[in-house]
């Protein structure tokens, strides 16, 4: 078992194994969100923040494999690495038990609140290992690109806690449907130009053993 976890190859089919079953939870989770099909415009928020999530770890996924092709040696600190991905994953069920929830359970404001900004903290946290174990400019940009998102996230999340704060903390109703529609599709930009960003710099960025 020490001998294993040592080897990055330990780790890595450990986080695949684990992706995979998180990810066949929550398709089971979800499955009264989006079938049948025509029950979606009835729950269109509900829908919006399902597909964050599921857009999140399976572009994240993509991610992960793709990074330690590209940068050979990367997870050098393979232990802190699986234990942040442990946190990611925990995080996206979060986003998708939100998602799923018929009412009884209003947890959707926590997306904006918490699980936005926690989500990057982990990533960033994720990209400090990865520029540590090489020094190359490009992971530092993508540390970078991660903190900035960070921030951005951080103003969402007080953005919303103000809003609510304004509005007695609705969350029920037309106007809150509406404001938590807004930034639902706010958090859902974030991260589609959050991996739109970083891809466009991992392409462009010479692979290195």
């Amino acid at each position: 078992m020490e001998k294993d976890l040592e080897h990055p190859e330990f780790f890595k089919l450990g986080i695949t194994i684990i992706y995979a079953i998180v990810i066949a939870l929550s398709i089971d989770a979800s499955k009264s969100i989006f079938i049948p099909f025509y029950s979606i415009p009835a729950n269109f928020l509900n829908a919006i923040i399902l597909f964050y999530g599921y857009f999140f770890i399976i572009t994240g996924w993509i991610e992960y494999h793709f990074l330690t092709q590209k940068f050979d040696g990367i997870n050098r600190a393979v232990l802190a690495t699986f234990v942040i991905e442990l946190g990611i994953l925990f995080l996206f069920y979060y986003v998708i038990t939100a998602g799923s929830e018929d009412g009884t359970d209003y947890l959707i404001p926590d997306v904006y609140l918490f699980v936005t900004p926690l989500l990057f903290l982990l990533l960033t946290l994720k990209d400090m290992y990865n520029a540590s174990n090489h020094n190359n400019r490009n992971l530092l940009s993508y540390r970078n690109l991660s903190r900035n998102f960070l921030f951005i996230s951080i103003i969402i999340s007080l953005s919303y806690l103000a809003e609510t704060y304004a509005t007695g903390f609705q969350s029920f109703g037309a106007f809150a449907f509406y404001r938590d529609l807004i930034f639902a599709f706010l958090i859902l930009t974030l991260i589609v130009i959050y991996r739109i960003v970083r891809w466009r710099e991992i392409n462009s960025a010479p692979a290195i053993s």
